[in-house]
């Protein structure tokens, strides 16, 4: 019993305290399980073009973008995933803009940009990761992600269906609006229990990464791995894209390449994502770290077997996004975004009968006794029943 009323008073303010955010957070989270093909439908001349032929090389990519916009720095290329999908390239501007440039595959025509913040997709991304606050709002976003792991904790706890499983699952349809309200409320929590407690796990991890990426490796007794670099070579160019991904595809055959960073410093390296088939994430997560002039293979990171460290951080973006079981669990992960509004509103229905309850129950002492009751005499604010 002192554990339920403990569980019961956190839940109960926990609820109070963050419920908005966490509707918005929710809300936000439920549109981005989509983003990509949300933004595909209202962008269709960006993302989708119908084949001609052969694909044009990356470096011809590269070649094109540069010459068109040479004051912008080069930062990533996203590679085509189906045979009618386009390249889309990053670029930053002098003022750190990130712009995206989308390009024909097969005849390597600019079809058009977006600019990072100033789309509908990216709006809600920066509302569902920062409040539109910076740093400040990512913490806050990170922090609520603790306070739902919590909600939902203390929610488990104190479902009834552990006195008496089907009670626990019923909703008396016939009952009067509180306990209808009630049964809605215990349900819908016990079925989102388990996902809210993976999103916030998982939020709360991508928010501190880097403490939880220090806390999974000191767990795993696993070692960082060594910080790489490329050797500068006077007067010798950059590798060019194709070679590079040649040696990448040497390095490891059997994975489809979908992503290359490239360096923006003399020092720096170029990274190539590839994806097997056994991947959940979108873009995989095995990786080849080469030398930008020599091309040397300076670290292979094979996804399918990588250490434990390197497995728990690699899942847990598709957990969070709801990629782990295909459309089933991303169309799943929509509804969870939407539950936290569902529970928040029929929370503070509960919340709020409670409130009038204790009131008139008040009310009921004060006439046994002899006091001015509630109509007789004015209510200072805070006897009010909503406080």
């Amino acid at each position: 019993m002192k554990l339920r009323q403990l569980a019961l008073s956190v839940h109960r303010y926990l609820g109070i305290l963050v419920g908005l955010i966490l509707v918005l957070i929710g809300l936000t989270g439920s549109f981005l399980v989509f983003h990509k093909e949300i933004n595909e439908f209202l962008n269709p001349h960006l993302s989708h073009v119908i084949p001609q032929g052969e694909r044009i090389s990356v470096q011809s990519v590269v070649d094109t973008v540069r010459s068109a916009y040479p004051d912008l720095t080069l930062s990533f290329i996203d590679l085509p995933k189906k045979i009618d999908s386009v390249y889309k390239v990053a670029m930053t501007s002098k003022n750190d803009e990130l712009l995206y440039f989308y390009l024909n595959p097969y005849t390597g025509n600019i079809l058009g940009s977006q600019q990072w913040g100033r789309t509908l997709t990216t709006f809600i991304y920066d509302l569902h990761y920062k409040l539109l606050a910076g740093e400040t709002g990512m913490k806050v976003v990170g922090i609520c992600g603790i306070l739902l792991l919590l909600l939902s904790i203390t929610g488990i706890i104190l479902w009834p269906g552990w006195k008496k499983l089907i009670s626990g699952f019923k909703i008396r349809w016939n009952s009067p609006s509180r306990l209808i309200n009630y049964d809605l409320h215990k349900v819908g929590g016990i079925f989102s229990a388990i996902f809210l407690i993976i999103i916030a796990f998982t939020g709360t991890a991508i928010i501190f990464y880097t403490e939880f990426e220090n806390t999974v490796y000191s767990i795993t007794q696993t070692s960082h791995p060594p910080e790489l670099t490329s050797k500068v070579v006077k007067n010798k160019p950059v590798m060019s894209i194709d070679a590079i991904l040649k040696k990448a595809d040497a390095a490891l055959p059997g994975a489809k390449t979908t992503f290359v960073s490239l360096p923006n410093q003399p020092e720096k390296i170029i990274q190539v994502r590839k994806k097997f088939p056994q991947e959940i994430t979108p873009n995989g997560n095995s990786r080849i770290y080469l030398d930008q002039y020599s091309g040397q293979v300076l670290r292979i990171e094979n996804a399918l077997k990588a250490p434990l460290a390197n497995r728990i951080i690699n899942l847990q973006f598709p957990l969070h996004i709801g990629n782990y079981g295909g459309i089933g669990t991303r169309i799943i992960h929509v509804f969870i975004g939407l539950s936290p509004a569902f529970l928040f509103f029929t929370g503070l229905v509960l919340w709020r009968q409670r409130q009038w309850a204790k009131a008139r129950k008040e009310e009921a002492i004060r006439r046994s006794l002899g006091i001015p009751t509630y109509e007789q005499e004015p209510l200072r604010l805070t006897e009010w029943p909503w406080f």
